[in-house]
């Protein structure tokens, strides 16, 4: 596989490069996780790692003899796409336009925010170019205003508004 290393490692790199980690390791654990990630030259936080694992459907599974170990669950297309519309509908307190991107606020002090911005990176969303993300606030960045209008509307659309 020829990938990128260090800093210059976008996130789809990187995911791509877990799952590999993954698929050919019996992890355990998310530190042994971001030593194999050191040792492959990619430098990546614990906060970042576990959005990592949470966008690529890996979950905890247990052997034969009870060891717990990192695996991908798979997922299609429509489950993908309504994990993100549950995801909005049950965290999403507030989305709002301004210009080429959108402030997305969710639960307060839930955290979500990372989460919501690894389902929609991991998403087929061609309106959205990247995601920033706190702990309760996320903005989507889009190539025009008109694509962060359609974004806005689909997450409007998935909200649950009361």
């Amino acid at each position: 596989m020829n990938m990128q290393r260090g800093t210059n490692m976008n996130h789809k790199e990187r995911r791509q490069l877990i799952l590999k980690l993954v698929n050919e390791n019996q992890i355990t654990t998310q530190e042994q996780l971001l030593g194999l990630l050191k040792e492959q030259g990619v430098v990546a936080t614990q906060a970042t790692v576990s959005r990592d694992i949470h966008a690529l459907n890996i979950v905890k599974a247990s052997d034969s003899r009870g060891v717990t170990f990192y695996k991908q669950l798979q997922v299609d297309t429509a489950d993908q796409h309504q994990r993100l519309y549950d995801a909005i509908r049950s965290n999403v307190v507030s989305a709002t336009v301004v210009q080429f991107m959108n402030v997305i606020k969710t639960t307060p002090n839930s955290s979500f925010a990372t989460v919501l911005a690894g389902l929609l990176d991991d998403s087929d969303l061609t309106d959205i170019v990247g995601t920033l993300a706190g702990n309760d606030t996320l903005i989507t960045i889009s190539k025009t205003n008109e694509s962060a209008n359609v974004v806005n509307k689909l997450v409007k659309d998935h909200m649950d508004i009361n």
